[in-house]
């Protein structure tokens, strides 16, 4: 958005908010001509599946009356739900970026279950593989997230162009930070801590990796940093060299105190921000083959990449070991990012196409 603005467009936002983002919304009226938020469902009372529909509705609503009143050229829509939600609105040209693949996340959650939850859980995948091109094509432009997913929406959308309009990584290089713990063989993971896959993600990387690290390793730490640890994840702290901090009001200081960033996700899609700023705070990563679906990295090049437990411990002690593969992924990781996720140059094309489409009296000059 900021980006947008600098480039001359005015901006108007339709939201929903959950009680503690005045600050982002602060933030963005700084650039917008005018913002409309309406609760998000966390912030409403009564049974969570009418508290989601009741925010949804509102949102609906507040997004056709700003259509009604400010007649943008474009409107772009962010995130699955929202674009169900605008289904049958009158809208002019639009763009619509899913953060998530569902079905192939779906895919994903099938092959860790068995019995009756794999079958339903591979038929929600089906529905979704007919259903979400089918949303996309409801829109006029699609931006994927990553790569990844560019490949995977242009695979089934093949009469709407789909552009990666990636997110940013929201950490540089931390070389001027303190660190937040004393530097050594410091292990991170980062992410939500009430979010299912990254509850799942630290439950399997403790019980099958970790062991196996301590045993090579014995004086190395894992921290597992991020809001609002489930009850199961809190338990882990003080065991086994584990720490659970909760949420932290900076990344960076962590990031600078981890010699090594994990990534054991089970199930993933979109785009993991965590990778993306361990690999721009040069912190070597390594993550699972579903954790670089939406990165992209070349493993051994830029990151490294394991599945099973042995293999992945393999990796996390190597790294622990070795100083000067530490400090060779840094470089190569830093690199990427900065070649791979330049915001400005996404934001150009994506700009561009758009450009292309609107009537030829709102296109700038030449």
């Amino acid at each position: 958005m900021a980006s947008l603005r600098r480039r001359g467009h005015s901006l108007f936002l339709v939201a929903r908010r959950r009680r503690e983002e005045g600050e982002l919304v602060a933030e963005a009226a700084a650039i917008c001509e005018q913002i409309v938020t309406v609760p998000h469902h966390q912030a409403l009372p009564g049974p969570s599946w009418l508290a989601w529909l009741r925010s949804y509705l509102l949102l609906r609503r507040a997004a056709a009356r700003a259509l009604r009143r400010v007649q943008p050229d474009l409107v772009h829509v962010e995130v699955t739900q929202t674009a169900i939600a605008l289904l049958g609105v009158r809208r002019p040209l639009s763009s619509f970026r899913p953060l998530d693949v569902n079905w192939f996340m779906l895919q994903q959650r099938a092959a860790q279950v068995r019995g009756i939850r794999r079958w339903l859980e591979l038929a929600a995948s089906r529905l979704f593989y007919h259903f979400e091109p089918w949303l996309c094509r409801r829109y006029d432009l699609i931006a994927a997230i990553s790569a990844g997913d560019q490949r995977l929406l242009a695979s089934r959308c093949a009469d709407r162009p789909v552009l990666v309009l990636p997110l940013a990584p929201a950490l540089a290089a931390t070389g001027e930070v303190q660190p937040a713990v004393e530097s050594g063989p410091n292990v991170l993971f980062v992410g939500a801590m009430y979010r299912t896959f990254n509850v799942q993600a630290v439950r399997w990387f403790v019980q099958e990796v970790w062991p196996r690290v301590r045993t090579r390793v014995p004086q190395a730490r894992l921290y597992v940093v991020g809001y609002d640890p489930l009850p199961e994840i809190r338990a882990l702290h003080g065991s086994a060299g584990i720490a659970v901090t909760g949420f932290v009001e900076e990344l960076a200081p962590w990031y600078r105190a981890a010699a090594v960033f994990v990534s054991p996700m089970l199930v993933a899609g979109g785009l993991l921000q965590k990778v993306v700023d361990a690999l721009a705070a040069g912190v070597p990563v390594v993550a699972t083959t579903v954790s670089n679906h939406g990165v992209g990295g070349t493993p051994g090049e830029h990151l490294l990449v394991a599945d099973g437990p042995e293999q992945f411990a393999a990796a996390v002690v190597r790294l622990l070991e070795d100083p000067a593969e530490r400090e060779r992924l840094a470089q190569a990781g830093r690199r990427f990012v900065r070649e791979r996720y330049d915001l400005e140059a996404a934001v150009t094309r994506w700009e561009a196409e758009v450009a292309s489409r609107l009537p030829l009296v709102h296109r700038p000059s030449p």
